[in-house]
């Protein structure tokens, strides 16, 4: 597993640094990268991957597609470190219980005197569920980030607005008050 995150001025005690110095050991079957995709040796990198914004958090395993996926949980050293617990896990082999945990193995068990047509049956209906909360969830992201574009340019165009209201109310207040003075004496 290969965590890529893009940086702009992180100190070196952030959360990603401390889960770096736990993780990057020739053991471990994580490797915590920090890449600057502010430099120019970076951009072409972190276009290549998708990361537009800061700070992007980005991981790379076998499961995940070639361009990585975006971490988007929590980011405190906690939640990360549960996390690359569970992305970097090396995956349970069930003949021989190699890298099998308790869960794993529970399952197993579970499952043992299961048919070879019901496990593929109950393998198919798992990933079509799973499939289809994501395609859920990325639905309702991107109209997220669609209805904030939007939010954002209402808000920019609302700010746009008060500022020539007011240029408008400094240049032609006093005039309206002296109109109005005038017109109201006029009609005594």
């Amino acid at each position: 597993m290969l965590l890529l995150k893009d940086v702009e001025g992180l100190s070196e005690t952030s959360a990603e640094d401390k889960l770096a110095s736990k993780w990057n050991k020739a053991d471990s079957n994580a490797v915590i990268v920090d890449v600057d995709c502010t430099t120019d040796d970076a951009k072409d990198l972190c276009s290549k991957y998708g990361v537009q914004g800061y700070p992007t958090l980005k991981y790379f395993s076998p499961r995940t597609s070639k361009e990585g996926d975006t971490y988007e949980d929590a980011r405190d050293l906690k939640a990360l470190n549960k996390f690359v617990k569970r992305a970097s896990k090396l995956p349970c082999s069930p003949d021989t219980g190699e890298n099998c945990d308790k869960k794993d193995n529970a399952y197993i068990e579970e499952i043992k005197d299961m048919q070879l047509d019901k496990i593929k049956e109950e393998h198919g209906k798992l990933k079509k569920e799973l499939e289809d909360l994501e395609a859920e969830y990325k639905a309702s992201s991107d109209l997220f980030e669609k209805q904030k574009e939007e939010a954002m340019a209402t808000m920019k165009k609302s700010e746009d607005l008060k500022k020539s209201l007011g240029k408008l109310k400094d240049k032609t207040g006093y005039k309206i008050a002296i109109l109005e003075a005038k017109s109201a004496k006029t009609e005594l």
